[in-house]
């Protein structure tokens, strides 16, 4: 008897929630697609009707993720002073810590996906989401700086190599420290990366960002 659309959304969402889970457990290397498909309660047959890999998974669970932060990215642009950067900054780690489905796969990326000859595109997938992610990161500064909420002249490649370096350096800690309380150290924090943008003389070009760049990312929002 052939499934209906939502039943088979249904095995869909199933599949996914025991990947996350199943990775989460014991790892990439070590889960075998018959077993995810076995704790999603399906067959074999019917993983492969929606997912033919490990890769296709992960994209997926990507995406989902992505998607997600995307939309904390919209509301941060939708304020009308820096506050939007640093509702950004602070969702990112509220998220990691909240939300299962980002705090399970930030943990397998990090700690349980291994760099094998297997996992190569799995690593590829990761590689591209970071990506996008940073630049959406490019485009709320340069918002920022097109709104004189950061400076004319302020270095964008080295801000955003900044903010990354902070974002993934709590992250680090986050991952190693059992008792790190992000709630408590993450927003003295953002705000202090927040301040250095403002002000710091080495976060800075000789001559201003192009005003006509800055304008045309904003009008594209």
């Amino acid at each position: 008897m052939r499934k209906t659309k939502a039943e088979a959304q249904k095995t869909r969402e199933q599949l996914l929630q025991s990947a996350l889970d199943t990775f989460f457990l014991h790892g990439v290397a070590k889960t075998p697609l018959q077993a995810i498909a076995r704790n999603a309660g399906v067959t074999r047959g019917a993983l492969y009707w929606h997912f033919k890999n490990k890769e296709e998974l992960f994209e997926e669970l990507f995406r989902q993720t992505f998607e997600n932060f995307s939309t904390t990215f919209s509301d941060g642009l939708k304020k009308a002073d820096k506050q939007g950067l640093r509702q950004l900054l602070n969702g990112i780690f509220a998220n990691i810590k909240h939300d299962e489905l980002h705090h399970k796969l930030f943990v397998i990326t990090h700690l349980k996906c291994e760099y094998t000859e297997e996992n190569k595109a799995i690593m590829a997938v990761q590689k591209k989401y970071i990506a996008l992610w940073e630049e959406q990161l490019r485009e709320i500064v340069l918002r920022c700086t097109a709104r004189n909420e950061l400076p004319g002249n302020l270095h964008i490649d080295l801000a955003i190599t900044y903010l990354r370096a902070t974002i993934c350096g709590l992250m680090e800690m986050w991952l190693h420290e059992d008792d790190l309380d992000l709630e408590a150290v993450v927003p003295p924090i953002i705000d202090t990366a927040i301040y250095t943008l403002q002000h710091s003389p080495t976060l800075r070009l000789l001559k201003p960002n192009s005003a006509k760049h800055a304008e045309k990312t904003v009008e594209a929002v």
